[in-house]
Formats: C-alpha cells, structure tokens, sequence
C-alpha cells in the first residue's frame, strides 16, 4: 500500500515531492541498499542517509550536496534535471533559502597533458574554456556595436512621432475647451436636482449611530496595537551559531616514498612532476574511483570550491594549503610528487601543508554559515563570538 501510495503521489505531482523520498523509492524500486550504493557512488553511507532523509544541517554546503544528488542519480539511472529540480525545491522548503547558484564552484576537467586517443572527445571539449567565454563575450559586444546606431536611429523616430501626437493632443484639448467656453453654463437636469434634498437627512442617522459604537470600537485596537508591540521584540538572528572547534592532534596523512603508483605515469603524469618546485608545497589529486567534491585555500587567496569529476585531475602550488575533501577514497594524492595515504573511516580529510601548520589551525577548516558560505575557521571564531556579545548584550538590556 504505501509504494502504491507514493507511486500515486509522484503520477499526481512529482515535481512537487521532497528530493529525500523521492530517492529513497528510486532506490528501493532498483533493489539497491545503502551499502550498495554507497559502493557504487563511493559516497560514505550516512551521507546517504542525510539526503534521503532531506537533513541538510548535516551535510556540506550547495556544492557538496549537488554533486552527492548527481552521483546518486547516475548509478541508479535517474534523470538529472528531474531530481536537481526537486533538491533544489528541497533544499528551500527545508532551509527556508533559495538553492545558491554556485558561482563559486568550478567543474574540474582531465588536463591537456593527458592527450585523447584518436577518435575520442577531450573532456576539455564538454565546456567552453575561459578564453572561449571571453572570445565569445567580444563577439557579442561587436555585434552590439553594429546594431546599435539602428537603435539609436529608431529612438529618434519614436520620440519624433511620440513628441508630434503629445502636441496634437493639447492643440485639440485647447480647442474642445473653447468650445466648452462658447456653450456657457451648464445646465443639470431635473432629476439631479430632485435627488439632492433625499439625500440630506441620511447625515445625521450615520452620526446617531456612529455616537454610541465609536468608543467601543475605538478601545480593541489600541488594546490589540499594545499587545503587538509587546510581541515586537525578535530574537537576534544568527549567521555564525556556536561550533566547537578543535585543535589538530597528530598526524593527518603518511607519506608513501615506495609506492608503486609514484612511478606510474597513467596516475601521476610526467608533465606534473616536472612542475614540482622545491620551496612550494605541491598536491597533485587524481579522481580515480569517482567524483570527490573539495574546497581548498592557498596562502592568503579566497577559499575555493572545486568538483572533480573521474580520471580528472587538480594541481596546486603554494607556501601553506588547507583542504577539505568530501569523497577522499575515490582520490589519489601526491604531496611532492609522493603518494600520501589518508586514514578516514567517514569519506571526508582534512589536510594541510607543510605539516608543521598544523599547530595554526583548527578543525573545521572551512565552516559554513547560515548565509551558505564558507568561512575558514579563524574567521568564523572572531564573527561568532562577535555575535555572542551582541546576544548577551541585548539579553542584559532585557
């Protein structure tokens, strides 16, 4: 009864059901548990379970959320743009917020050094690429420019043809005011005049029965108005709710001197050993399992949010790198041109280089506020604690 209920449900008004349940009947439907899924999509089984339960206070920010609904979808042959609009119907419902528009995040593709064979599309191809866009923006505004005199020319028309019907109009509102003039006074008929003395004794009845009501009615809302300023007091809206952030303890990865895949060129291109620098730090993430979902920051640059989609690849360079991964166990990661082994029993790492900035940091890296963007965690800690004497402040003044 209750698939057939659900089943009724979607028929009558699919684009209107939570993304949570709506995947969870998919997956029934396709006999898959969340095991199995979760050794499909390489995404760890609470996760899971969050989204099919529509609990996005325990899961990463927009970026992170898309990527697990199009990993989950693709595995059990879903299509996309039906359960995106529904995550993102979801996600307002349940947060009260519009689905952001991730402007921030970037669609990692395999890079040039990797040559296609022959007859196949490079990934590169998929998407324009950012001189592409730029190209493509010039040309638009070229054409812009060879239109734009027909606009102006057509302008010019309009307000010719506009100023020419506005003076009419006054010329012949002059001339019908003349001809008002000419008539003399206006003379109102009979039955105008008949109505007016009717209409004379209805006064004082509305004054008669308005005496004994007006103060009556005058007393509830005063009283109503008095209890609405009573209510009037909200409470101090939080951006940054109190997280307990912890210190790092102990080792976060291994360096792997003698494994075999640091000598395999299919997983660490030749190309990107060569571009090692001695005085930088160097991580080189390789998908090679499935999507992972990161958000990175280098020195003091903004923080970064990047999907990496399978057999593609990222490479970064700086003195001091922080990195949250969200689907570690599909990666390979080199840290100066070595393997780097990350112990993880939930999917997700944190990271930083060199070692010895760990004592600088603490865990969370990268918390996300109400606002939906993320904060690196010394940040936060100054906005939240900022919002903290606010509250007491107005809790004192009470």
């Amino acid at each position: 009864m209750e698939k057939q209920e659900m089943n009724q449900g979607e028929g009558t008004n699919a684009s209107m059901g939570l993304l949570g349940e709506y995947l969870k009947q998919k997956r029934l439907d396709k006999n898959f548990t969340l095991e199995k899924l979760s050794q499909k999509t390489k995404i760890s089984v609470n996760i899971l379970k969050c989204l099919e339960a529509n609990d996005y206070d325990h899961l990463p920010s927009a970026a992170y959320i898309k990527g697990f609904v199009q990993s989950y979808v693709k595995v059990l042959g879903i299509p996309q743009d039906e359960a995106i609009t529904k995550m993102e119907y979801t996600y307002l419902n349940v947060l009260g917020k519009p689905f952001p528009a991730l402007n921030h995040t970037k669609l990692m593709s395999t890079p040039s050094s990797t040559q296609p064979l022959a007859g196949q599309k490079s990934p590169t191809d998929e998407a324009p690429t950012p001189h592409e866009v730029i190209e493509s923006g010039d040309s638009i505004i070229e054409s812009t420019k060879s239109i734009l005199p027909i606009i102006i020319f057509g302008a010019v028309i309009l307000l010719f043809v506009g100023g020419y019907k506005l003076i009419s109009t006054v010329v012949e509102s002059e001339v019908s005011g003349q001809q008002e003039k000419d008539l003399g006074p206006k003379i109102e008929s009979s039955s105008a005049l008949v109505k007016q003395p009717e209409k004379a004794p209805e006064p004082p009845k509305t004054e008669a029965t308005a005496t004994p009501t007006t103060p009556t009615e005058a007393t509830p809302p005063a009283a109503e108005a008095k209890k609405e300023e009573v209510k009037a007091e909200p409470e101090f809206p939080r951006n940054f709710p109190t997280v307990d952030f912890k210190k790092v303890r102990g080792k976060l990865f291994s360096v792997k001197t003698d494994a075999p895949e640091n000598e395999d060129t299919a997983i660490l291109p030749q190309q990107i050993k060569d571009s090692m620098n001695s005085e930088l730090q160097n991580i080189y993430i390789r998908a090679t399992e499935g999507n992972t979902w990161l958000s990175y920051k280098i020195d003091n640059n903004p923080i970064e949010s990047v999907i990496i989609n399978k057999d593609s690849d990222l490479f970064l360079q700086g003195n001091e790198i922080r990195i949250f991964l969200g689907n570690v166990k599909v990666t390979k990661i080199f840290y100066n041109n070595y393997l780097i082994e990350t112990p993880t029993k939930s999917g997700v790492k944190s990271l930083i280089f060199p070692e010895e900035s760990n004592a600088k940091f603490q865990l969370p890296l990268f918390p996300k506020a109400k606002d939906d963007i993320l904060y690196t965690a010394e940040d936060y800690i100054k906005r939240m604690k900022l919002e903290e004497e606010e509250l007491e402040k107005r809790k004192a003044n009470q």
